[in-house]
Formats: C-alpha cells, structure tokens, sequence
C-alpha cells in the first residue's frame, strides 16, 4: 500500500496485523496463544450451558447405596448388638451346674435363648429336663468375663 496524497511523511502506519499475531518488531508475549496444537481451544469446547455430565451423580448414587448396603449386613450380622453369650455355652454349663452344685443326676436337654446380653444383672430363663420333668432355672449374669449364676430348678 502507499501513503495517501497530501499526507505528512509518516501519518500512514501500516495495517495492524491479524488478532493473536505480533507485529514486526514486537516480541510474542501477552495476548492470544495460538500454535499447531490448536492454540486456546485446544482442550475442546466447553460443555454448553445447561447441560453436565450426569457422571458425578451416578457414582454418588453407587456409592450411597454400597454404603447402605454394607450398613444393613453389619446390622443383621449383629456388629451393632454388642457381646452375647454363647448360648450352646450355657446350656452345657447349666447342665453342669445342677449335676455338681445341685445334685441333679438326671438333667438332659438344656434349652436357654440365643443373643443374650453380657452386662452385669442381666437375668434371663433357660428350660430343662430333671428327672424327666420339664423346669425352668434362672440364669444371671455377674459381670463380663462372663460369668453367671444359674438357680435352682423350678
């Protein structure tokens, strides 16, 4: 290009040159970045507005439920309930107890609940045969180590 006519020498620049580009004699900082790799848009388009990835929420979903589900097996497998005694335990060892402290020759089928507590005071009733009657003994718990004290039949 030339310089317009009736222009004082030096009033006409040459045009600028394209956006992101420096111009001759500048150096190549600031501004736009633009390369071979594809310059500010080289990552993709940003998602548009409105519309996200539903990929978070699944996963939080997935999560909740393996967590819940984890939850009630420990539940049901009585993590939660504390120490219980052993009942088998206790039948064997009322059966024990009314042959050597009671005198009870003839006890046989001990029958005492599952999931009973270990804490102190805590009495409950196990069902057994003397002589082939049916009785009823208490049982109480001591302490727990666990220890117990078990009645005389009734």
């Amino acid at each position: 290009m030339t310089q317009p006519p009736g222009q004082p020498q030096g009033w006409w620049q040459p045009p600028s040159p394209p956006h992101g580009q420096p111009a001759p004699g500048q150096p190549a900082f600031g501004g736009g970045f633009q390369s071979q790799y594809g310059g500010l848009g080289a990552f993709g388009e940003p998602p548009a507005p409105g519309r996200r990835s539903k990929k978070p929420l699944v996963t939080g979903l997935v999560l909740v439920l393996v967590l819940a589900g984890g939850g009630a097996a420990a539940w049901f497998l009585g993590v939660f309930r504390g120490d219980v005694l052993d009942h088998e335990s206790v039948e064997n060892g009322v059966i024990s107890v009314l042959r050597d402290s009671y005198g009870e020759h003839d006890v046989q089928d001990a029958r005492c609940p599952a999931d009973q507590k270990i804490e102190t005071g805590h009495t409950f009733e196990c069902s057994v045969e003397v002589a082939g009657r049916p009785k009823t003994v208490s049982i109480r718990v001591l302490n727990t180590e666990p220890e117990y004290e078990v009645g005389a039949p009734k």
